[in-house]
């Protein structure tokens, strides 16, 4: 401990390396079934241990980990000879109480929690899956989070390129017209309906802030080296009147008057899609009365799906 203290280096002095070894071996093998060559190339690699072990030094650290409690086996040749760490003294012991209130906590903060944030919970929580053998709860850890299925590096670039307001490219997987670049000065990430969002202006939607599916961005996004795009799409106020008293109002939502029936309502938004899909949610209990060109929008839409219907029946 003095050395160290000293030095602030750990030596050979320091350590017992059969130990030590052991818990790199471990902790290797943890992340996923490893052969002999890659476990050689591992420890060449560390910083404190530069140097190759054969199979039988291989074999020692095996057995040291064994008699912990560890259970190892070697796969078969055509599977590539990896060694498979089966189970271990080290696992989570997590009641079924504890699992069910760690998924409603979790539930409960992603509705609010910046992406950003709900990105190193999502790591946090796929490191606790690799500690737990219950093979239904690791599929529910590894599966609750809105990123699970989400490339990590497009996200995180674009993490990024939110925070610092960067205009970019992007090459995007429309339903509509397959893929395509969208030139975008991004703004924030968002989760709706379990989803992740990328939002900002775009010149590709004039009439509203873009909100694009981060699930069909297919490539990184390329940051461009000067800005063209200006912030300025006019926010769109819609008056309405809500006959379900039991509807909870979002975020931009407010109350302009309140009476035993309806409620007057006033939506601030500046994606007019999104606005149009919350409206027809609710279905007959909410009008819109303003503005008017909104109102014919909406009276358009549904009109069209009446005669859908109708043209089923026929």
């Amino acid at each position: 401990m003095k050395e160290f203290m000293k030095t602030k280096k750990v030596t050979y002095n320091l350590m017992s390396f059969t130990g030590f070894k052991s818990m790199l071996l471990f902790s290797y093998l943890l992340e996923a079934p490893r052969s002999y060559e890659e476990i050689k190339q591992y420890f060449m690699e560390n910083e404190f241990i530069h140097e190759s072990i054969s199979i039988d030094t291989l074999r020692v650290y095996i057995n040291s980990l064994e008699r912990l409690g560890c259970e190892i086996k070697r796969g078969k040749k055509a599977e590539g000879s990896k060694y498979k760490l089966l189970k271990h003294p080290f696992e989570l012991a997590l009641t079924d109480n504890q699992i069910k209130s760690l998924i409603k906590v979790f539930k409960t903060i992603v509705k609010t929690i910046d992406v950003e944030d709900l990105l190193s919970i999502t790591k946090f929580f796929e490191k606790i899956s690799h500690g737990i053998t219950n093979t239904e709860l690791k599929l529910t850890l590894e599966n609750i989070s809105p990123l699970k299925k989400l490339n990590s590096d497009i996200l995180e670039s674009l993490i990024n390129a939110c925070r610092r307001n960067d205009e970019i490219t992007i090459l995007y997987n429309s339903p509509a017209s397959g893929a395509k670049k969208i030139d975008i000065l991004a703004e924030k990430l968002t989760i709706l309906n379990n989803k992740v969002y990328l939002q900002g202006i775009s010149p590709q939607y004039p009439d509203s802030k873009a909100r694009l599916l981060v699930s069909r961005i297919l490539e990184q996004p390329v940051i461009k080296l000067t800005k063209t795009i200006t912030q300025n799409i006019e926010p769109l106020v819609i008056t309405c009147e809500i006959y379900d008293n039991n509807i909870p109002l979002e975020d931009n939502e407010k109350v302009i008057s309140n009476d035993d029936d309806k409620r007057l309502i006033e939506i601030t938004s500046d994606n007019k899609f999104l606005t149009t899909q919350r409206i027809l949610s609710m279905g007959s209990s909410c009008k819109v009365l303003e503005p008017e060109s909104f109102r014919n929008e909406i009276y358009s839409v549904l009109k069209k799906m009446k005669e859908e219907y109708i043209a089923e029946k026929i």
